[in-house]
């Protein structure tokens, strides 16, 4: 599964000097504070009140040194709409992939490297997972499990001419609403929020409408209370 650290480069060409850079600077700051300092006495004589003072104190600095070591978590986020009108998760201000989703399936867009060609990336689509890279590479940038089940014989992925990677996630049940892309970690899992997801219903449903309809347009169609869902009303979607 992806490490959110990850997020931030896609072919990871810096991680190890950034690591290292990381490491150092966490090293620097526990030798100003006292950390990695040990005392040992002259002669082995018993411990004086003194001693067991300077010892809690150590213990103390060394609990100190190490939660200053410990790294910042990342922060995701699952952004409302990007310009295209697609929803964007984001780690640490970076933008990881945007995704949309119709009734028949889910795309999401990623950005690729600058001057790859697509013999060089890396796209596994699973039922329930998927894994994007590049080719030769010991890892995968995304290497996470999907929202819902997917059809991997009708699903596809392509690199267009803009330089993004784009991955059509056919839908296993048709007209399911996807709450997000890609599940995350658990301790980190990203969803839309209840307003959100609500709209996503109303356009699903209303693409259901126009659908079962053709001849009436649906595109400002409003709902009395709660959107049903596109899936299961009126004994459920046609496949």
């Amino acid at each position: 599964m992806s490490k959110l650290s990850e997020y931030s480069k896609f072919d990871h060409i810096d991680e190890e000097e950034e690591d290292s850079s990381v490491d150092g600077n966490a090293v620097a700051a526990a030798s100003s504070s006292g950390c990695g300092k040990s005392s040992s006495s002259a002669s082995p004589t018993r411990r004086s009140d003194n001693d067991a003072a300077r010892a809690g104190h150590s213990a103390s600095t060394s609990s100190t040194c190490t939660q200053q070591q410990q790294r910042q978590p990342s922060r995701t986020a699952m952004t409302k709409k990007g310009e295209d009108g697609r929803y964007v998760f984001e780690c640490d201000g970076r933008k990881v992939y945007e995704w949309e989703q119709n009734l028949e399936e889910v795309n999401m867009y990623i950005d690729a490297p600058p001057g790859i060609h697509a013999n060089q990336i890396q796209c596994n689509i699973q039922p329930n997972r998927i894994q994007i890279g590049l080719r030769g590479s010991d890892r995968f940038f995304i290497d996470e499990s999907t929202f819902s089940k997917v059809k991997t014989a009708d699903s596809s992925w392509y690199l267009d001419d803009s330089g993004t990677i784009n991955v059509v996630l056919a839908k296993v049940y048709r007209g399911e609403t996807w709450e997000s892309a890609l599940l995350g970690r658990d301790e980190f899992r990203k969803v839309v929020d209840p307003a959100t997801k609500v709209q996503i219903q109303k356009d699903l449903m209303l693409e259901r409408f126009q659908e079962e309809n053709p001849g009436f347009d649906f595109r400002d169609a409003e709902f009395n209370g709660s959107v049903p869902d596109a899936r299961t009303f009126m004994g459920g979607i046609g496949s």
